[in-house]
């Protein structure tokens, strides 16, 4: 039996991209391009968690390196 392939996590970029892609073919719908307001805002809150997230991970290596900068002055 094999294991489940792990995905990456999908990059800002990408979502950027989707929501371009959302918008080019809300422009083409006209009126009914309300079709595709679920979409959207599916992608918008995605790309706000992807945001969060990567100032979150950002924030840790920050602090991270600023606790071993301290151990090391202390250890000196």
């Amino acid at each position: 039996m094999s294991r489940p392939h792990k995905q990456k996590p999908v990059t800002l970029d990408e979502i950027e991209a989707g929501l371009d892609l959302v918008a080019r073919r809300m422009e083409k719908l006209g009126p009914r391009a309300e079709l595709y307001l679920p979409i959207w805002r599916a992608l918008t809150r995605e790309r706000d968690k992807r945001i969060e997230a990567d100032a979150i991970l950002s924030a840790a290596r920050d602090r991270l390196k600023q606790s071993r900068d301290r151990m090391a002055a202390q250890s000196s």
